[in-house]
């Protein structure tokens, strides 16, 4: 199995959920926060081959890559200025950015050296990409990508899984909907092709990225849609539009009976679809730094930073076991 490890993600995660257990009143302390949640949640996963904790582990990594976000998201501004910019005008992002990635720098560096493991890493380039670019060469290999992120979720297959670590969930062919499918006021998951599922969040839109989706449309109304039709076939036709989600509303139709909600789907399609290649899948190889292992170095820095969230015998099997496949 090739396990994918969507760095930044973990690292926000991290640092947010030991900073509110460690409440770090300094810069130094708060370095130290942000390396340490990032460290114990990429190595916790390398430990368990990317299942939750206590789980079956029913697959076994034979390869890790961990990808990075690195600049800014340049390409996907020029179709959308405003994408991803909601979050640079955050206080917290603002206050944390430069702590989360210095961990990053930290982290990077220990691995891409130390570890059994690739590290991916491009300028101006959104790990989004880079996971996209392994999945599509990884073609006829288990993959499974570790990140709360829920666009990864298009992306789901028989090949292809998520393990989404706040939730400490495996998302698969099997449990998809029970996990994805927004739920109505009674809890009855709503659910529609999974093919769909581009169309489910270019309707909705994601506000993390400040992308905003189609007016009136929520997940319920979005889902509703695809369960009954493909997308474009509403494009144009108000009337199939409020068949199916059974009421009326005239901001909704409106978009739909002009060219409103088209050129927003479309956009974000354009944004959100991680099949499309980007410029990066061809670089692939030359955005990699593989790692060699070596324990000793690998095991002073390990007990340096006292990273105590983490199975040590566990650990270090799986990264002897990685050693040795990859030669």
């Amino acid at each position: 199995m090739l396990l994918i490890i969507d760095g930044n993600n973990l690292a926000w995660a991290g640092f947010y959920a030991l900073e509110r257990a460690m409440k770090p009143d300094t810069p130094e302390r708060r370095d130290r926060v942000a390396m340490l949640g990032l460290a114990s949640m990429v190595l916790g996963v390398i430990a368990r081959d990317g299942d939750a904790p206590g789980g079956a582990r029913p697959m076994r990594a034979e390869r890790v890559a961990i990808c990075f976000d690195e600049g800014r998201p340049l390409r996907r501004r020029e179709i959308f200025p405003a994408y991803q910019t909601g979050r640079e005008g955050d206080p917290k992002f603002v206050e944390n950015e430069a702590t989360i990635l210095r961990a990053i720098d930290g982290f990077a560096a220990v691995a891409s050296t130390l570890l059994p493991v690739e590290v991916l890493r491009g300028t101006n380039t959104e790990a989004d990409d880079l996971i996209a670019g392994l999945i599509d060469a990884g073609r006829g290999v288990q993959k499974r990508i570790v990140s709360t992120d829920r666009d990864f979720l298009q992306l789901v297959g028989a090949e292809t899984s998520i393990y989404a670590p706040v939730k400490k969930l495996v998302i698969d062919e099997e449990n998809f909907f029970e996990a994805a499918a927004p739920r109505t006021s009674a809890g009855e998951a709503v659910i529609f092709p999974r093919e769909r599922f581009l169309d489910y969040r270019a309707l909705t839109g994601d506000p993390s990225d400040n992308l905003p989706g189609v007016p009136g449309i929520g997940p319920l109304s979005a889902a509703k849609l695809l369960a009954a039709s493909p997308l474009d076939d509403y494009f144009g036709d108000p009337d199939a539009v409020r068949a199916a989600l059974g009421r009326k509303s005239a901001a909704v139709e409106s978009a739909f009976a002009g060219g409103s909600a088209r050129d927003i789907v479309q956009r974000n399609r354009t944004l959100m679809d991680l099949r499309l290649p980007a410029p990066c899948w061809s670089q692939l190889a030359a955005l990699t730094s593989r790692g060699r292992w070596d324990r000793a170095g690998f095991e002073a820095w390990y007990r340096e930073e006292k990273i105590s969230a983490v199975e040590d015998a566990a650990l270090f099997e799986r990264l002897e076991s990685l050693a040795a496949a990859s030669g």
